[in-house]
């Protein structure tokens, strides 16, 4: 039978997920809460409903066929807690300000949709890369559709936090292809204090997940005042060296791609603004990882 699952989107003609042409689909829902997070429309808890105020004319037709009684789509406290996304104010707004950022879909609409790409995943080594969020978090949902590509023969690879039950999820990952997994801080302290949860289960899931012996590629989103620093990225290369087996190692800099989607959420209290890191210092962080006997891949 066809599981339910959130599903954020499904990104097609992807080349940052993994090798090849890729399709990458994002689920909801995520335990951790990063100051830099560039996906909040996965996260758990709060309505997606998206509402542009540059676009906004205050016409208030939205509000008027709400069946919910919401007064107004900006008081996010009113539609967390009332609204059932039914989309009648979607369909009334004359200026495209209001959408939904999340569809409950079934595995097989999932697939339906993907299974037009396969052509494309033949003929360039790609395949399905699932992501969120963190793609765990729908365990059942995500079980269905990584056995479905395994029996069809579909390359698929899994980004990851790492922080989630590790025999409750071993089975899938047996049948994974690759693994995308994030490091952010060696720091336990400094790991609570930006994503809210200690690091010490992921740094232990990451042990057990390299016993599957598995392609994996340890990834650190490099957020300035955070994790940049040589020691930090030394720790964590040695880390990966001491306990995977072919080290590979991905810097992602810090960007603010997210920056709209909090605000068309209501989410300005969860808005944190770091430095983009330069090149340069990219650059230097990756001699670092070099040094440490571990090699350096590029998929951005």
């Amino acid at each position: 039978m066809s599981v339910k699952g959130n599903v954020v989107r499904i990104q097609r003609f992807s080349v940052n997920d993994g090798d090849g042409i890729r399709t990458t689909v994002f689920l909801e829902g995520c335990p951790l809460k990063c100051r830099w997070c560039s996906n909040p429309d996965s996260w758990s808890g709060i309505v997606k409903l998206a509402v542009s105020k540059d676009r906004c004319v205050g016409c208030k037709r939205c509000v008027s066929v709400c069946p919910q009684g919401i007064t107004s789509l900006f008081d996010r406290k009113q539609v967390n807690e009332k609204c059932d996304l039914c989309g009648e104010c979607i369909k009334r707004c004359i200026q495209d300000a209001i959408s939904q950022m999340t569809k409950e879909m079934t595995t097989d609409e999932v697939i339906k949709k993907i299974e037009k790409d396969f052509i494309f995943f033949l003929s360039s080594g790609g395949g399905v890369t699932f992501s969120g969020g963190e793609p765990t978090n729908q365990l059942e949902f995500l079980r269905e559709l990584v056995y479905y590509f395994y029996k069809k023969g579909i390359y698929t690879a899994i980004e990851t936090c790492a922080l989630f039950d590790f025999e409750k999820c071993k089975d899938i990952l047996e049948k994974i292809d690759h693994i995308f997994v994030d490091i952010k801080n060696m720091d336990d302290e400094k790991h609570k204090e930006y994503t809210g949860i200690s690091n010490k289960k992921i740094l232990e899931n990451v042990k057990k997940m390299a016993t599957l012996n598995k392609s994996m590629v340890i990834r650190i989103p490099v957020i300035p005042g955070f994790n940049d620093s040589t020691e930090n990225i030394k720790q964590t290369a040695e880390f990966v060296k001491e306990n995977v087996k072919n080290p590979k190692m991905e810097l992602l800099p810090y960007h603010m791609l997210g920056l709209d989607k909090y605000k068309a959420l209501g989410l300005y209290d969860y808005i944190y603004k770091f430095e983009v890191p330069s090149k340069e210092k990219i650059n230097d962080l990756e001699g670092v990882i070099e040094n440490c006997g571990v090699g350096v891949v590029r998929y951005k």
